[in-house]
């Protein structure tokens, strides 16, 4: 890149309004003051030299940090790009097309345009051109395929940005699919559970439910909170974590949120309820005990409260039981004049879910078919009446016959 389109670069990026916050980014602002020093009529070099080892040093973690090995200077534009949140990618991650102002859809077109240029800056390059120093580059450090990237910056219109921004989102629901509610504050998972329904054996009726239930919710249409319910093992939580493997292209993204921190509920739902993506609050394993009160919240919540669930959020549940609030012998006694009321509020909670799916455990011929197809996915060289043998044998001394069950003895075999 010759000076004179560095300076016409330099000029564009001082424009930048919508994506400012990009442009102080630490590690871009190093990037902008050697541009800006390559294209003075006096190059400082010592000053040109020392920001280039700092925003190698930079890129190099990032590469690390993130695993990205190729196109690294693009790739962390990109990012900064995609997780910004400003007036035009809240709007595009909420609203259709035709609802966007047509002048800020250019504007923002205008500022990527910049910072796509800015991404395919080799300063490497820039400095053997401009100061005849031999510089050692960043995208050489390592030689990998990572096949084909997705990149914000390399939509060709106005309409395709919005498109983006309305599947991806922006901010941290741009970057994660997964999320938890960790010491008052939305937290991603950097590895989620990456399972799928071809995963998953049988109870094809009951992943059919939940996926069509799904389906409804992203399109818009009226769908239910949803309440898995059934023995151990049965998959009811890999059964959520698919649904979202499954649709997070199409902008679903789920929050797990802990028994104890059901009291944060309304404040969760206020934070996301602004989005223009669509959420799923994942309570997992639910059950409480006699004397906890925070299944009243979370029954408020579902139905009966002042303020109805907002359209993007949706709450799916897991319980061993079909009633989550522990019983015991003492809420049959009448002692006091009201304990039927009492007992009655207990068990209403599952009521208040739309939709409840039940997961029993399999027979014997279910959870069989469940060993084989795992042994034949994973390779396990032995014949078939051992493998069942073993299975059975295996299923008596741990928790019985149930998918998980199967899947620890195929781990187990794969281990030996």
């Amino acid at each position: 890149m010759t000076k004179e389109h560095l300076a016409e670069l330099v000029d564009g990026l001082k424009n930048i309004i919508i994506y400012k916050k990009v442009m102080k980014d630490a590690t871009v602002d190093k990037a902008i003051k050697i541009l800006n020093l390559l294209v003075s009529e006096k190059i400082d070099e010592g000053k040109v030299y020392e920001l280039y080892s700092d925003l190698f040093s930079d890129l190099s973690n990032y590469a690390v940090e993130n695993n990205v090995y190729s196109e690294i200077w693009e790739s962390k534009i990109d990012e900064l790009a995609r997780v910004d949140e400003n007036i035009f990618s809240m709007l595009a991650e909420k609203f259709e097309q035709g609802l966007i102002d047509e002048t800020l859809k250019m504007a923002a077109k205008r500022e990527l345009e910049y910072l796509k240029k800015l991404s395919e800056v080799d300063f490497a390059d820039c400095l053997r051109e401009c100061l005849k120093f031999n510089a050692i580059s960043w995208e050489h450090l390592i030689t990998l395929s990572e096949g084909d990237k997705q990149y914000l910056l390399d939509c060709d219109n106005a309409d395709d940005i919005v498109k983006y921004y309305g599947e991806n989102g922006c901010g941290i629901y741009g970057v994660y699919r997964a999320f938890r509610w960790l010491d008052g504050k939305i937290v991603g998972v950097e590895n989620p559970d990456p399972v799928e329904f071809e995963d998953l054996v049988g109870y094809e009726n009951e992943h059919r439910i939940v996926i069509d239930n799904t389906d409804r919710f992203l399109r818009g249409l009226p769908a239910s909170n949803i309440l898995l319910y059934g023995d151990r093992g049965t998959g009811k939580s890999s059964t959520v974590k698919a649904v979202l493997n499954m649709y997070y292209k199409r902008g679903l993204r789920l929050i797990e949120v802990n028994r104890q921190d059901l009291l944060d509920l309304n404040k969760i739902i206020s934070v996301i309820s602004k989005r223009g993506l669509r959420f799923i609050l994942f309570l997992d394993d639910l059950s409480f005990e006699e004397n906890e009160t925070e299944y009243k919240i979370l029954k408020s919540t579902l139905e009966g409260g002042i303020e109805k669930l907002p359209t993007n959020v949706l709450i799916y549940a897991t319980s061993n039981r079909r009633h989550m609030i522990k019983e015991y012998l003492t809420d049959n006694v009448q002692s006091e004049i009201h304990s039927l009321d009492t007992k009655q509020e207990k068990l209403s909670l599952a009521d208040r879910f739309g939709i409840t799916v039940t997961f029993q455990s399999p027979g014997k011929e279910e959870y069989l078919k469940i060993v084989e197809f795992l042994a034949q996915k994973y390779h396990i060289d032995l014949d078939r009446d051992t493998l069942i043998r073993e299975s059975m044998r295996w299923s008596s001394w741990h928790n019985g016959m149930s998918p998980r069950t199967a899947r620890q003895f195929i781990d187990h075999l794969r281990t030996c």
